[in-house]
């Protein structure tokens, strides 16, 4: 799979750095669909970024996810690829400063948004099965003294194509992907031949180590933007790739 000419659904992708990487897929040559709980921050998003458009839909609401999966052969038929983004670096991970957030209630919203996000995979499934082929891309982004990121689970008809994990000092980055309705040896076969153009396995290494760096979110966003003209770090396709980098 090649990251040019994809049709791409991004839970996350209307702020900060997921807005960032949503800009970064549209400049790469694909279609890119973004949606919020706040629906002039979807339109401001895909107004800013030719190539991007924007769709009404909520995690936090059931019928909206149900709805808009019900409609999506219909409004977005090119539809192949899911990204979940999850960008967690919450001040309370840092050292003595837990006890003095007792009212924050971000780990409740992120539990809410994860329910929603796995309405939404489970709900589009038969949509890339009747394709003939769809990505699921979990990206997560945490500090290296919280809670490791959660490792999604295999589902029916879903194999786990590439994942790449970095750690830096003090950020962790994962990105896992899950092809739906290809048969391995078709997805080995088709790893197998050249094709011109930023693989996924490429970008997804480029990704994970920018991410991992830990970045104020205004720098991880300009250096996003420089991506496609920065080495790109090698990994291979077709297994689990485990990658740290220890900074001096």
């Amino acid at each position: 799979m090649q990251m040019q000419g994809n049709t791409i659904l991004m839970a996350g992708g209307t702020r900060g750095i997921g807005r960032g990487l949503a800009e970064q897929l549209c400049r790469l040559g694909n279609e890119v669909i973004v949606f919020d709980d706040e629906p002039h921050q979807a339109q401001a998003a895909a107004r800013a970024a030719p190539g991007m458009r924007a769709v009404a839909l909520d995690l936090a609401d059931p019928w909206s996810v149900a709805g808009f999966c019900e409609q999506v052969a219909g409004t977005c038929p090119a539809l192949n690829v899911l990204v979940n983004i999850t960008i967690a670096l919450p001040v309370r991970h840092l050292p003595g400063l837990g006890a003095l957030l007792q009212g924050d209630d971000t780990h409740e919203r992120a539990q809410a948004r994860q329910l929603g996000i796995q309405h939404l995979t489970g709900a589009l499934l038969a949509h890339f099965r009747r394709r003939g082929r769809g990505s699921v891309m979990n990206v997560s982004v945490g500090p290296v003294l919280g809670p490791p990121p959660v490792r999604r689970p295999d589902f029916d008809g879903g194999g786990r194509a590439c994942a790449v994990s970095v750690t830096k000092r003090w950020a962790r980055a994962c990105i896992e992907v899950t092809d739906v309705g290809v048969a391995p040896s078709a997805a080995a076969a088709d790893a197998a031949v050249p094709r011109p153009g930023l693989s996924r396995v490429q970008w997804l290494s480029s990704v994970a180590h920018l991410l991992a760096q830990g970045l104020h979110e205004d720098a991880a966003i300009a250096r996003l933007r420089a991506l496609g003209d920065a080495p790109r770090p090698v990994a291979r396709e077709g297994r689990r790739e485990a990658l740290a980098t220890a900074d001096s």
